[in-house]
């Protein structure tokens, strides 16, 4: 079953609370980035037992990645983010982390469209398995999830075969529900669909006229499908 987890992109952090506070229960974590640092205890708070998915996408240093990792812990997180274009040496540093937070890997950003993907990566992941084949060995000591476009699952599952012969990552999507800041969207039903196991989801919760009935609303769509 599909979890959703609402990004909580706000600057003022009282605005994030008030959304904490009506969509506990409702949903299955949030979603911050630096911008809420400071506000994660509270956050937690709300999760309910759900996930509190710190977003910091960590690329430095190994020590540097190591101590901001050991203070994401601390605070109480389930889920973070490291770049899959760290060293060795830094996967490395972490392992002492793999079990006490889900560690993703991400390489590249859904808000990055097609032109910026070939500027920055030379080719489109979409277009072949082998940057995820090549992300996923230099992470894969540490990593138990992988962050990817619904649209790019495919070739996810291909290289994790071609890899491991089974499905070996939670596959957390980002750019779910027409979302005017990502250049690579699909509709909820779709990621899940697509095989999708943590919808991150924002704008399209968080600015609905009523953000309970529309996360309820969703909810409901994604259980009845496995009927």
């Amino acid at each position: 079953m599909s979890k959703i987890i609402v990004a909580l992109d706000y600057e003022n952090p009282l605005d994030a609370l008030e959304m904490c506070a009506k969509l506990r229960g409702v949903v299955d974590g949030f979603k911050i980035n630096h911008a809420l640092w400071s506000q994660s205890v509270y956050i937690k708070d709300y999760t309910d037992a759900g996930e509190l998915f710190v977003d910091c996408k960590l690329w430095d240093t190994p020590n540097t990645v190591k101590t901001v990792l050991q203070k994401i812990v601390d605070k109480g997180a389930t889920m973070t983010t490291v770049s899959t274009l760290n060293n060795l040496a830094t996967f490395d540093a972490i392992e002492e982390f793999k079990d006490s937070i889900m560690i993703c890997g991400v390489t590249y950003l859904t808000s990055w469209s097609g032109s910026d993907l070939l500027d920055i990566l030379n080719y489109l992941p979409s277009a072949t398995k082998s940057l995820w084949e090549d992300n996923m060995k230099r992470a894969q000591n540490v990593m138990k999830g992988i962050v990817c476009s619904p649209v790019d699952l495919e070739k996810v599952a291909e290289a994790e075969l071609e890899l491991y012969g089974m499905h070996k990552y939670k596959k957390v999507c980002p750019g779910i529900g027409m979302n005017p800041g990502q250049n690579r969207t699909v509709t909820p039903m779709e990621a899940k669909a697509m095989g999708a196991d943590y919808l991150i989801i924002g704008r399209t919760i968080t600015n609905a006229v009523d953000p309970v009935f529309t996360a309820q609303d969703i909810k409901e769509s994604l259980n009845a499908r496995r009927h």
